[in-house]
């Protein structure tokens, strides 16, 4: 997993490094491989010289039987060859008759040396503490006069061979570094646009459409970059007109909303207007009117006569009891006179006909609140409540006002029939828009709507309004 998360450079040039050095490490085992057989074919070949030269600067002594010639000979061929490690002469029958070893035979080498008649030289090799001997037999005239046996060691050689492949090894780490180098280099001038790419991308998605790779190459990573920086410039002038309709919007919105407060600040005038009017105006002249009615009945002497008056005055008195309540529903007085939480004691005081069980609590209200804010929070309750009676079906209901620091809360809560999200956006699409209206009042005053629903449990609604 870690190879997955490293950067592309580091990936480029751990790939580098490996293959040169694997590369490096097959080329030595190749070189290491060569040079050995090399080695042990110059060797064979060296023996076979000094064997050869032996052999035919001996051939008289040995059939005169010069032992001391043939020795002096091998001892000064000795010590000019260094690599060579001893000279073996033999007859015909294989018995030595002259060595170059000081101290006699070594223990293990026979004083019979065996050998065939045969026109070419043989070779065998063997282990020994100075490493691995190579023992090569050459004949003289066929084997018919005698055998020269030549032993070469490798261990000189073998050094010298180490060191020229400790050398090469070093050599090729040195062109390693050189090559990982440069490599390095190049491959960080391939990856800097992918990487100006791969910024751009993340300022993109920090929605930094302004961002450009400026990359000039003609290569496949410039024409990458190209089309990267034409997408960038279409997401910036999609952005840009994206602003400005959002700005556009805003700007409708803020209109809305300023039609919206309009609205309901005339309709709330508006009602007040018209209570006013019932209660001076229609209210004043229902009441003179009673007043001639009660004069009237004084003066008349008929019990029938009588009988109609007082019938037509109770009516009139119910058309008054009527219009003062019309008048109190559009705009009640005690609103302005007492305040918000006496204007809703006395409001659900009035709804007793409806066998509903209203519990009311307020709280951190000794701080007066805006007009605004007071006869929204009125409208709303009453939106509340109207639609608890129609639709909910419930037996009680709760309702609590808060005042808290910086803002006011109104819950509702009722124990009624419920509904669900698609009976509310099937009111919605039949014009019934009484919560719609109460969102839009709460809308108004940057507040929270919040209602919650459960079939066959209830309705709880959560109204909080910040007071500045």
């Amino acid at each position: 997993m870690r190879w997955y998360k490293r950067s592309l450079y580091a990936k480029v040039n751990l790939i580098i490094v490996g293959t040169l050095l694997l590369s490096i490490f097959v080329l030595i085992m190749m070189m290491r491989d060569i040079t050995h057989d090399l080695t042990e074919n110059q060797l064979n070949l060296r023996g076979y010289e000094v064997g050869n030269y032996i052999a035919a600067m001996s051939i008289n002594d040995i059939l005169q039987e010069n032992h001391y010639a043939m020795l002096e000979r091998i001892n000064k061929t000795k010590e000019k060859n260094q690599d060579v490690r001893y000279i073996v002469i033999a007859n015909y029958t294989g018995q030595i008759i002259a060595h170059t070893f000081a101290n006699g035979l070594p223990e293990g080498l026979p004083d019979i040396i065996g050998g065939t008649n045969t026109e070419n030289y043989t070779v065998n090799k063997f282990n020994s503490n100075e490493g691995v001997i190579y023992d090569v037999v050459v004949p003289v005239e066929n084997g018919n006069v005698g055998f020269v046996r030549v032993g070469l060691a490798s261990g000189k050689m073998q050094q010298i061979l180490n060191h020229t492949i400790t050398e090469f090894s070093l050599m090729s780490v040195m062109l390693c570094l050189i090559a990982v180098i440069l490599a390095s280099w190049q491959v960080s001038v391939i990856i800097r646009p992918i990487r100006k790419l791969s910024q751009a991308a993340e300022e993109i998605k920090n929605n930094n459409y302004a961002v450009q790779t400026q990359c000039t190459t003609e290569d496949e990573i410039g024409k990458l970059s190209q089309t990267f920086d034409e997408m960038a410039a279409t997401l910036k002038q999609k952005e840009d007109e994206n602003n400005e309709l959002l700005t556009a919007l805003q700007i409708k919105e803020c209109n809305r909303n300023i039609l919206i407060s309009k609205l309901f600040t005339a309709q709330e005038d508006e009602r007040k207007r018209i209570s006013r009017e019932l209660h001076d105006g229609a209210g004043q002249s229902i009441t003179s009117l009673l007043a001639y009615l009660k004069i009237l009945s004084t003066e008349v002497k008929g019990e029938r006569q009588l009988l109609l008056i007082n019938s037509a005055r109770d009516v009139i008195l119910a058309v008054l009891n009527e219009l003062r309540q019309m008048a109190v529903d559009l705009r009640p007085p005690v609103l302005d006179d007492l305040g918000l939480v006496a204007a809703i004691e006395k409001y659900l005081n009035s709804l007793t006909m409806y066998n509903i069980k209203i519990n009311f609590a307020a709280s951190g209200l000794q701080i007066g609140f805006p007009d605004s804010v007071v006869l929204a929070l009125y409208r709303i309750l009453q939106e509340a409540i109207t639609n608890i009676i129609r639709h909910a079906n419930a037996t009680e209901v709760q309702v609590s006002l808060a005042g808290e620091t910086g803002q006011v809360k109104l819950f509702i809560s009722d124990n009624g029939c419920g509904f669900s999200d698609a009976s509310l956006e099937y009111a919605r699409r039949q014009k019934r828009l009484g919560l719609y209206g109460i969102q839009e009042r709460v809308e108004l005053l940057n507040g929270i709507f919040d209602i919650q629903s459960t079939i066959g449990q209830g309705t709880k609604i959560t109204i909080i309004i910040p007071i500045k």
